[in-house]
């Protein structure tokens, strides 16, 4: 098990008083310094009502021992944070003029200048091959990623497995890029809960 603490999406987040805020949705990550910046919080069956809970001490502590993460406010704080997702009415489309600007949508995630959003469904690269998705991230005190958590979808004879995450790794839009290879993944041991 690495040092640190773990953010995994769906992870419950909770209020101050033990009030469940929601479960993060998606994580925001520097793709320069590779800081874990925000996580996406999501309400509870209130899809498209998320908030950009900022990772620092006044926001967000998070116990390393049972990787519960907890936001540092009330819930009523919780929904004054930024939107983490915006939605736009569509112009000019045959919908707009059959139905009207309140019928035709587009909602898009929020994602922060010089961040990069790492979801369910965020590619993860080994070598020059696509190696999985990712579960989520393993973070210092100082909130650098250490580690990424890959699940089943790596393909390993294992069910978790936390990947070192270094210098020479890159996060981009495309996805994680890894240096180690697909073997040295797969040796890698299983991540104990």
């Amino acid at each position: 098990m690495p040092e640190g603490v773990q953010f995994r999406i769906g992870a419950e987040v909770r209020c101050d008083g033990g009030e469940v805020c929601g479960e993060i949705r998606y994580l925001d990550v520097s793709r320069d310094s590779h800081t874990l910046t925000h996580l996406a919080v999501e309400e509870r069956g209130r899809l498209g009502l998320g908030r950009l809970v900022p990772v620092d001490d006044d926001h967000v502590r998070a116990d390393p021992k049972t990787d519960q993460i907890e936001f540092l406010g009330t819930m009523a704080d919780f929904k004054s944070l930024a939107p983490s997702d915006v939605t736009t009415f569509v112009t000019g489309t045959k919908a707009w003029e059959r139905y009207g600007g309140e019928q035709v949508v587009d909602t898009s995630d929020v994602v922060p200048g010089g961040d990069v959003e790492i979801g369910r469904r965020y590619p993860v690269h080994a070598g020059s091959h696509e190696f999985g998705r990712v579960l989520g991230v393993v973070t210092d005190p100082g909130h650098h990623v250490t580690h990424v958590i890959l699940g089943e979808s790596h393909r390993l004879r294992h069910t978790d497995v936390a990947v070192p995450f270094g210098d020479q790794d890159m996060i981009d839009d495309d996805g994680l890029h890894l240096s180690m290879s697909k073997q040295e993944i797969a040796d890698l041991p299983p991540l104990g809960r």
